[in-house]
């Protein structure tokens, strides 16, 4: 399936100056001090640079054992959250150019870098089948499936995981609207950002793999245990309870490894593999568990501060 450039960027454009001046909106109503503009151009500008430049790093790290070029820059070899931390970074870095408390303004641009999040995942659908998930023998609809049609009288039909993976990121923005006035609302919708695409990650076809390990969904899990972790350091590291909630993510890390191993036939019960819906049913069960422990974390942290 060919890649469509020209609509990807057209797509993702528009949806970057949407982000931009939704987020130059929300920063005039919260200061009136006339930073609003430029803060919101160098955020552009930054945003561009760093989420490419750290898009490619982080896929080149990812595979250095095949020495990729650094400096090409095809639309499918780029890293999603490599970009996403480069778009942080750049919050951070325009924020601290224009004299504001970086802090303050990642929670003001959390729900918008949510928003552009899902607007990429959603722009995958033009880059071939990069967002693609297992083949399927018969398709249901879209967006659930999407069809590749080869002549009238052959079509092939695959799960469309870059929709999935995009209709998980609005949630999070929604999350993010509904606790904007959260001290910790950018790093919670980071978390809330990371949580799904565990599950995504397993179910995508094309990924980064080191033999049955998918990188970015190991990434994804330490961004959700170390939110945990800084909840437990910030409450009261030498306190047992405070620690739960990181220690039922480890406990969720070991079921995930489990679930992997068996989603590539290394667990047989029988001579038989697991059923995938019973896997995936248990994955889901699992960030079910690591939603409830942020939610705890986070609680405990703000009575601790409180």
């Amino acid at each position: 399936m060919e890649i469509r450039l020209v609509p990807y960027l057209i797509m993702t454009g528009c949806s970057a100056a949407a982000c931009i001046l939704w987020f130059f909106l929300a920063d005039r109503r919260r200061h009136t001090d006339g930073k609003s503009l430029p803060l919101s151009l160098l955020v552009l500008v930054f945003g561009i640079l760093l989420g490419t430049a750290c898009a490619r790093a982080v896929w080149v790290l990812f595979r250095i054992m095949i020495h990729p070029p650094l400096f090409a820059l095809p639309v499918d070899e780029l890293s999603y959250y490599g970009g996403m931390a480069g778009v942080i970074l750049a919050v951070l870095l325009a924020a601290k150019a224009v004299g504001r408390k970086p802090l303050d303004t990642l929670n003001t641009f959390a729900p918008m870098g949510a928003f552009l999040a899902a607007m990429f995942r959603f722009a995958e659908g033009f880059l071939g089948s990069l967002g693609f998930g297992r083949y399927l023998e018969e398709g249901i609809f879209f967006p659930i499936t999407v069809e590749i049609v080869w002549d009238e009288y052959f079509s092939e039909y695959y799960l469309a995981v870059f929709m999935l993976e995009g209709v998980c990121s609005l949630a999070a923005m929604v999350f993010s609207l509904l606790h904007a006035k959260d001290r910790d609302c950018w790093i919670r919708t980071l978390f809330y950002l990371c949580l799904p695409q565990i599950l995504c990650e397993s179910l995508r076809v094309q990924t980064i793999s080191w033999l049955f390990i998918k990188a970015e969904q190991l990434v994804c899990f330490l961004v959700c245990e170390g939110v945990l972790v800084w909840y437990a350091l910030r409450k009261n590291p030498r306190a047992f309870r405070s620690w739960i909630p990181a220690l039922c993510g480890l406990a969720v890390c070991g079921l995930l490894i489990a679930i992997e191993f068996a989603l590539d036939g290394k667990i047989r019960i029988g001579g038989e593999g697991l059923p995938h819906w019973l896997l995936y049913t248990l994955m889901v069960a699992g960030l079910a568990v690591l939603a409830i422990a942020e939610h705890k974390g986070s609680r405990f942290a703000k009575l601790r501060e409180e």
